[in-house]
């Protein structure tokens, strides 16, 4: 049957071997965490070293922020004055 799901995993049913990878990385991470060993070869790296690898650990902490492009150069045709009159007659509609 084309374009019907027959068997395999259920949907919403996390992969076995990506939780098994994914908690064996932490493990390992977490030990070379508390033993300080990542401490201390962090501070042996050059400093543009340390930077670069704090940026890429950063996307992991810190949300990334979306560019916004806004037009500055378009006419503005509507005069203050024109909005509210649009505003409060779209007000009146809504009554």
């Amino acid at each position: 049957m084309k374009g019907k799901k027959t068997g395999g995993r259920q949907k919403g049913t996390p992969n076995k071997v990506t939780v098994m990878s994914k908690v064996a990385i932490a493990d390992i991470l977490t030990d070379y965490n508390e033993s300080g060993l990542m401490q201390s070869d962090f501070m042996l790296l050059k400093p543009i070293e340390r930077i670069t690898i704090a940026e890429k650990l950063m996307q992991y902490v810190v949300p990334k922020m979306q560019s916004v492009a806004m037009d500055v150069n378009s006419e503005q045709t509507k005069t203050i004055e024109d909005r509210l009159i649009e505003l409060s007659t779209l007000q009146q509609e809504k009554k």
